[in-house]
């Protein structure tokens, strides 16, 4: 048990270094928007970059060189990136925190030529990089330029295991035979909008050229039990003999389904600044265990010879004994998220529809369950990314 422990959690760390936030991914990001944002920028054509300041979390601190080669690429303006404000300081004895006076601003300003002095901040909000960016007129103080732009790592793999809920309908008929006719179908019942719970998975890729979109991996292991009403049927004919069959029985539906999901990011889309709402659909493979806990009895009440008598039955069937692959299945919904790693979410989803036997009752008993019928249901569910 300590092995498989050790196993899992070896696992679990290397995955989570691999999938781990790319600061240069995030940079990128946000600064994919300067070149629009710079377009604002008026009356400013040298300017010369300040050292910016990091926040706490932050290993790579070379935002302001990738934000000179954006300006430069304008042809808009000259640009001076920090090395040549660093080599001025030392020479005139001056540090950055004197940079916020005016005077100072001035004198930098008249012996690099510049008229302008871009200043900027970069943060970590979770694994939302912030940069924050303000240029002041060496002239006047007065601030020309500021902007505010994140980034995150959409190349990243996310892991987020979740529950879901949601009703599924189900059946059961019993074929019954005296071993010298043709067996009879007897209806046993049937339930519907049955609940089952979930536990569930999700893999998802986020795509740095296409941001509205990811692709995600769910594995959805559900849970369903199905107890339909307890069998009496006096009189039932199998081959000219009366016979009393009474079933009791509960049926539990042990269902993973694999479903490969397109997710549109609605912030990215329609431009809101914030990721929030995810619409996702896509279809998926469906396989099943069925487990039995059940009673069965048939009694011959008339006829020739020797009257039979099953006696109780036992029935019992655990996991691994009744496999049953129930097809296609396909899901859409809609995913709130209430904070970078948690979200909630309603869907809409296909039960493909299986019949399976459940042998080894009695030679003369035969129970058929189905699951699945009236296909369409509906659930709610709960996602946290981890990692």
């Amino acid at each position: 048990m300590r092995k498989v422990f050790l196993t899992v959690l070896l696992f679990v760390l290397a995955a989570s270094s691999s999938w781990a936030f790319d600061q240069n991914i995030a940079i990128d990001d946000a600064l994919s928007k300067v070149l629009s944002s710079a377009a604002k920028i008026k009356n400013a054509k040298v300017i010369s970059v300040v050292p910016f300041e990091y926040g706490p979390g932050l290993t790579v601190k070379s935002v302001e060189d990738k934000i000179v080669l954006k300006l430069a690429k304008t042809g808009n303006f000259k640009v001076m990136d920090k090395r040549s404000l660093e080599a001025l300081l030392a020479e005139q004895k001056l540090s950055l925190t004197g940079l916020t006076e005016q005077t100072n601003i001035s004198k930098i300003g008249q012996i690099l030529n510049a008229d302008s002095l871009l200043f900027g901040r970069v943060t970590l909000s979770g694994e939302t990089l912030i940069i924050s960016v303000n240029m002041k007129d060496v002239a006047t103080g007065a601030i020309v330029w500021a902007d505010e732009f994140s980034g995150e790592d959409l190349n990243k793999v996310t892991f987020g295991p979740g529950i879901r809920s949601g009703f599924f309908n189900g059946s059961v008929k019993y074929l019954l035979n005296d071993k010298l006719s043709s067996p009879i179908t007897l209806p046993g019942g049937a339930a519907e909008n049955q609940f089952f719970f979930a536990f569930t998975f999700s893999f998802e890729q986020r795509l740095q050229s296409i941001k509205a979109v990811s692709f995600s991996l769910d594995g959805i292991f559900y849970r369903g039990f199905f107890q339909p009403d307890p069998v009496i049927a006096p009189g039932t004919l199998i081959g000219g003999n009366a016979y009393t069959f009474t079933a009791n029985a509960n049926y539990t539906n042990l269902k993973l389904q694999l479903c490969a999901l397109v997710r549109l990011h609605l912030g990215y889309m329609f431009d809101w600044n914030s990721d929030v709402v995810v619409i996702y659909f896509g279809p998926g493979l469906d396989a099943n265990y069925m487990l039995a806990d059940a009673k069965y009895r048939l009694t011959q009440t008339s006829g020739t010879g020797t009257l039979y008598d099953s006696g109780d039955l036992p029935y019992k069937k655990d996991i691994g004994q009744v496999l049953a692959f129930g097809g296609m299945t396909f899901r859409v919904g809609v995913e709130l998220k209430l904070s970078t790693n948690f979200s909630v979410f309603m869907e809409a989803f296909y039960i493909p529809e299986f019949t399976v036997g459940m042998p080894d009752v009695d030679t003369r008993i035969l129970p058929k369950v189905t699951i699945g019928q009236g296909n369409s249901t509906y659930g709610l569910g709960i996602r946290y990314v981890i990692f």
